[in-house]
């Protein structure tokens, strides 16, 4: 793992590193790669990428706002902070999908909170799965996958647009599959929260790469999909 520090400001961008190093440190975790920046052109300039990114907003040259824009065009999974005193730019920063907004000065509880979620999300997004099929395997992340159906004694799985026999059953990738983004709306049918448009009391439509696919929801299931998607949409902020 990568995490990448950009503030003009040498003070708090060494109070930022330390805090997060911190962090890591008291979860028992493996110290990421860390690299840090006093100036938006020399992240450019030296073709960096992150997994993880603190941004100050305001510096001389390039903003921390076209900064947080060419890491995420280099990976599109980066979790982006900006770190910033000037909240009028909180709008420009959520175009491209900012993961949090932290007020200078930062508090360190409030960012050992919001780090955790972006460890969390990373791990859903990124964990890599082996699609195991009569001829061959193929892997992808656990973000890809849009669903999975079982007809008949076949298990189909829909990954990104392509669709897959897996020689896995069902209940096997139920188990494969324990993240809080899946769920399973009727027997023998598991969906990714995260391409679902609209619901109803009876079905759920899942839109991906200009296609569209209609599920049925259990009627019993309603209630409990509701509350879980909202609370799916709720860590996805």
């Amino acid at each position: 793992m990568r995490v990448l520090f950009c503030d003009d400001n040498a003070e708090i961008l060494s109070q930022i590193k330390s805090s997060v190093a911190e962090y890591f440190s008291k979860n028992g975790l493996k110290q990421p790669e860390y690299v840090a920046y006093t100036s938006g052109d020399d992240v450019v300039n030296n073709d960096e990428y992150a997994d993880i990114a603190f941004l100050d907003v305001e510096m001389s040259g390039i903003s921390g706002i076209y900064v947080g824009e060419y890491l995420k065009r280099k990976n599109a999974y980066t979790k982006i902070f900006i770190v910033t005193s000037y909240p009028d730019y909180l709008d420009e920063a959520m175009r491209f999908h900012v993961f949090r907004y932290l007020s200078k000065p930062v508090d360190k509880n409030r960012l050992f909170r919001n780090l955790k979620d972006a460890l969390y999300q990373l791990s859903v997004e990124t964990k890599k799965i082996a699609v195991e099929m009569k001829d061959g395997v193929i892997t992808c992340s656990s973000d890809e996958i849009v669903y999975l159906e079982k007809v008949g004694r076949k298990t189909f799985i829909c990954v990104t647009d392509e669709l897959y026999q897996t020689v896995d059953r069902i209940e096997k990738w139920a188990e494969k599959l324990n993240l809080p983004c899946f769920y399973e709306p009727y027997r023998g049918f598991i969906i990714n929260m995260k391409y679902v448009s609209s619901f109803d009391k009876d079905t759920i439509i899942l839109k991906f790469k200009g296609q569209e696919k209609t599920v049925y929801l259990a009627k019993r299931r309603y209630t409990e999909f509701k509350d879980k998607y909202i609370m799916y949409l709720e860590s996805m902020k």
